[in-house]
């Protein structure tokens, strides 16, 4: 769970934004070797700064579809990324936590302008500092992130920059079409991430799994942030067409099974297309089935896991989804007999909507 830091002292983030940079070039001369990456979100120019290769080759991953040569044009984000383990360099100042504190607390800080999560007990440390537009990610160890911090890095970052690009990250996955496609969204075991897979064998599009960017002006665009698919690893035998897992999960603590799609569906993936529609799957045991639903359904469907899993659950976010989704076209989708019928029934739904 989230908690609040006491309010910082004057010039407390100041100092704290020294000591990353501090500790980021540390990591840096110690690694023997600073790795740059630059992607592209949409249109903005993102800088990946990686403190040695092996952290280079863990963590942009997952972003190998968004990769574009270096440009003239400056950064619209720069991510500054170390850990300890492999730098052999101390870790940065990091909160304590109060005895008793779940492992995977989170103490989050901010002002006007900076954002700081850390779970001091996992060693992570995420921060954003908007008006240079800097961020730093840290963790104790890469080789021991969780399986999801690979899949989807700097999710915590891109929750923060994103708002401020005029878009949003949402919990959903993405398919669709060159002149549009769907947002598929709902809590964990819905078959969103089943259906969104399942379309890898279908002239439809790829977007993402789990978390997308949504630019809400002049038109809603969805914007591919990660080229990952996660599944429970029963759920992964549904899709015969995916290669063995990058990470086989089996099960336990709630571990899922990774696939990258960029790897083994190159011609699938796509930086984004505009947005037609919302769509709630639901896993009823039938041949999937559309049916029209209201907004207040569908924000019910994405709000709450969007907004729990990512610090701090604004209000503003909650305001922008509930926009988005007054104009936006939303059905549910019945799916759980064969997987194969999942791609025509969104196909034929884009179909509808363009007419």
């Amino acid at each position: 769970m989230p908690l609040p830091a006491p309010d910082p002292a004057e010039g407390a983030l100041d100092n704290s934004i020294d000591e990353l940079e501090k500790s980021f070039e540390r990591a840096a001369q110690a690694a023997g070797e600073l790795v740059e990456r630059s992607i592209r979100i949409g249109d903005a120019h993102v800088r990946l700064r990686f403190a040695g290769v092996p952290l280079a080759g863990q963590l942009s991953r997952a972003f190998e579809h968004l990769a574009h040569d270096e440009a003239d044009d400056e950064p619209e984000l720069t991510i500054h990324v170390w850990d300890s383990t492999d730098s052999r360099t101390p870790p940065p100042p990091l909160p304590s936590l109060a005895p008793g504190s779940p492992r995977g607390t989170t103490v989050y800080t901010a002002d006007d302008g900076r954002r700081f999560a850390s779970r001091p007990a996992l060693g992570q440390l995420s921060a954003y500092e908007r008006a240079t537009r800097r961020a730093w990610f840290w963790c104790a160890n890469a080789h021991e992130l969780p399986f999801w911090e690979p899949a989807a890095p700097f999710r915590q970052i891109l929750h923060w920059w994103l708002p401020d690009q005029g878009a949003l990250l949402l919990h959903g996955a993405a398919v669709g079409q060159a002149a549009g496609g769907v947002l598929l969204v709902g809590a964990g075991g819905s078959g969103k991430s089943t259906c969104a897979l399942s379309c890898l064998t279908s002239d439809l599009l790829y977007a993402g799994d789990d978390y997308v960017g949504v630019q809400l002006q002049p038109e809603p665009r969805v914007l591919s942030l990660f080229c990952s698919g996660k599944l429970e690893p029963d759920h992964a035998e549904l899709l015969p067409h995916l290669p063995s897992p990058s990470f086989a999960g089996d099960g336990t603590l709630a571990e899922k099974s990774v696939f990258y799609v960029a790897e083994r569906f190159p011609e699938r993936m796509c930086r984004g297309f505009a947005l037609r529609a919302i769509v709630a799957p639901r896993v009823q045991g039938v041949e999937p089935q559309v049916r029209r639903l209201g907004p207040a359904q569908v924000l019910a469907a994405l709000a709450p896991s969007t907004l729990l899993q990512l610090v701090p659950a604004r209000q503003e976010a909650l305001s922008a989804m509930a926009g988005l989704l007054g104009d936006m076209p939303a059905f549910g989708l019945d799916v759980g007999g064969p997987t194969d019928l999942i791609p025509p029934a969104i196909e034929r739904l884009l179909g509808e909507l363009a007419v």
